[in-house]
């Protein structure tokens, strides 16, 4: 029982191909656009001015400006992450497809971290800059390097 303007969020993205969003997200056997309207209930609409989200109640984020689908999606996740409904949607989704790799409640706040690149490939399937970005992710084990 929620006052939402719509039971949904939107995703404008500058991005203008649908189809960088079937790439896999991470090491799930889900494409990023399913994971961001199954899991996250965020439709994404492409060709926008900026990458901007509006959240289920009319308010809007700013998402990190790229046009790579992968960090747009991380990008929204985590935006999505800090609201109170989206927090309970990203603990389950964690949950269901990353347990064992992230702990979220090991994840320290604020965390910090250097801005050197020495990138290192997380249980997740994501490459961080280095093991302390892996660390503010809630990441329990990386390998040095890229993922691949």
């Amino acid at each position: 029982n929620n006052n939402f303007s719509t039971p949904f969020r939107v995703l404008e993205t500058t991005i203008s191909d649908a189809s960088v969003f079937d790439e896999l997200y991470g090491k799930t056997e889900l494409t990023i656009g399913y994971v961001l309207r199954y899991y996250f209930y965020t439709t994404i609409r492409l060709k926008s001015d900026s990458n901007r989200l509006t959240s289920m109640d009319g308010s809007k984020f700013n998402i990190q400006s790229s046009n790579d689908a992968l960090e747009v999606a991380k990008s929204t996740i985590d935006v999505i992450a800090g609201m109170s409904f989206g927090l309970e949607e990203h603990r389950k989704f964690i949950d269901k497809y990353f347990s064992g790799c992230i702990d979220y409640t090991k994840v320290p706040n604020p965390c910090a971290s250097t801005k050197e690149y020495q990138p290192v490939c997380g249980c997740d399937g994501f490459t961080y800059n280095n093991r302390g970005e892996a660390y503010c992710a809630g990441v329990q084990s990386v390998s040095d390097s890229a993922c691949q």
